[in-house]
């Protein structure tokens, strides 16, 4: 079961707001001068039931920045005036052609899965350009400049994440084991379609860390810690 904390979402959605009315106001920059003014920003990619989602508001909130995460979801709906039922289909998820027509049709001409990765692109962008932002999955690490973030994958066991969705989601066995086979299944399929990389590839991280051998506390102390060097050979550069 996820849990939304209502102070959390009206502070992302102002945060949103604010970012928006910035763009309308600043002249807009250039490619060049977008790279150098994104960041610092954490992406953080996850393996489902890892406890991604958990680590980042627990990052977020040690370095007092944002986090968008079911945040994207929300701003979505709100700004685009998409049903959420339908952003569910494509969020993080790549459909076969006759899905995609039943989403097209649903959400009108036009609408796509590549239309909402676009609109996410676009928001993710607009974020780090702001920096100090933790933002979760959604590709961030293939559209963002990665010289000016940090990069990182929380990874574990399949037992341990089985037994952790068990517990958030109040679910069997079998059906926890399902959803994480099903979930991790669509995000890879998601990251190759778009962006042509394996998300399991250890390569493409700054840090892969383990939740399941160490306690989220300690993932969340590495990262923190990490940070804290990146910025400040970002600020020595």
């Amino acid at each position: 079961m996820t849990i939304y904390v209502p102070g959390i979402e009206r502070k992302a959605e102002l945060n949103i707001q604010r970012w928006l009315q910035a763009e309308k106001t600043n002249q807009r920059f250039s490619q060049d001068n977008l790279h150098r003014h994104v960041g610092p920003y954490l992406a953080l990619s996850r393996e489902a039931g890892a406890g991604g989602s958990e680590v980042a508001r627990k990052v977020a909130e040690r370095l007092k920045w944002d986090v968008l995460d079911q945040e994207i979801v929300d701003y979505m709906e709100e700004h685009y005036g998409t049903p959420r039922c339908l952003i569910r289909r494509v969020d993080e998820r790549h459909e076969n052609w006759l899905s995609s027509m039943i989403t097209a049709q649903i959400g009108g001409l036009g609408y796509s899965e590549c239309t909402y990765t676009h609109r996410v692109a676009k928001l993710l962008m607009l974020a780090a350009s702001h920096g100090d932002v933790v933002i979760v999955g959604r590709g961030a690490t293939f559209i963002l400049p990665r010289h000016r973030g940090l990069s990182v994958r929380i990874v574990a066991a399949l037992d341990h994440r089985i037994e952790r969705v068990m517990k958030r989601r109040g679910i069997s066995e079998k059906e926890a084991h399902r959803y994480v086979l099903e979930t991790d299944h669509a995000r890879s399929m998601y990251i190759k379609s778009h962006f042509g990389q394996n998300a399991a590839d250890p390569h493409v991280y700054d840090l892969v860390l383990n939740a399941g051998k160490d306690s989220l506390d300690d993932v969340v102390d590495t990262i923190v810690d990490s940070m804290g060097h990146f910025v400040q050979k970002q600020k020595t550069a």
